[in-house]
């Protein structure tokens, strides 16, 4: 009876190698495997998704700096009144008039396309009398490109009355042959490069130009020059 009971000890006092034998009823240490639940799903997507928009901005942020936009060129290239006159009532004066003008509109950029979206013409005469307004026509701009826009201003403006800038400038200009006609245009556009779209950009344009008389045969002769407008706010 002695000796197994000497064999169980002998082999119980040898050196074990295997891995270790945890106690029965003790937890493991090793950590254990993480689960995604519904909201870690949504927020790690959110993180992602906004770590894509940070990366656009600021992509978007360098190309616009290295190509800053260059501002839109606005030219009259015709002017011709066929109709100018000032007419007299007692206290009472109105000017009838007919304008047909062609505008060009350049983009001087390389690499931007050009969408005006909204194109309103004013005329005045004098400075003082406010003589219609037109809406242009919305179009769009390649890269390095000329649109030509043709209008036309007609009817009839009533003077306020005691006014007498609106008839002395009238008498003056009709002896030297140009009436003095100012257009003021306003625009809403976006500029485009390949699928990003710009701000709206909201300039304002100013053309003073000097139109030969209908019934002065000089200055019908001498004709109209181009102009280029002022182009203002265009940033």
């Amino acid at each position: 009876m002695a000796e197994p009971k000497q064999q169980q000890e002998a082999y119980l006092n040898q050196p074990y190698y295997g891995p270790t034998v945890l106690p029965a009823g003790a937890e493991s240490s090793r950590p254990s495997r993480p689960t995604l639940d519904g909201y870690s799903l949504i927020c790690f997507f959110f993180k992602i998704f906004t770590t894509i928009l940070i990366v656009v901005g600021i992509v978007v942020l360098a190309l616009w700096l290295i190509y800053q936009p260059q501002s839109i060129k606005v030219y009259a290239d015709t002017a011709v009144l066929s109709v100018f006159n000032l007419s007299n009532s007692g206290n009472h004066s109105s000017l009838t008039y007919n304008l047909t003008l062609t505008l060009s509109f350049r983009n001087p950029n390389r690499k931007y396309d050009t969408n005006y979206e909204r194109l309103n013409a004013d005329a005045s005469y004098s400075n003082h009398l406010h003589l219609s307004s037109v809406a242009l026509p919305r179009f769009r701009q390649n890269r390095k490109s000329t649109t030509l826009v043709s209008t036309r201003f007609e009817g009839r403006a009533e003077v306020p009355p005691g006014d007498r800038r609106v008839e002395e400038a009238f008498g003056r200009e009709r002896d030297e042959g140009f009436f003095g006609i100012r257009i003021r245009m306003y625009a809403t556009l976006r500029l485009k490069m390949v699928v990003v779209q710009s701000v709206k950009f909201k300039p304002d344009v100013d053309c003073y130009l000097r139109i030969p008389s209908p019934t002065n045969a000089t200055s019908l002769t001498a004709g109209f020059h181009s102009v280029e407008c002022d182009v203002y706010n265009f940033s």
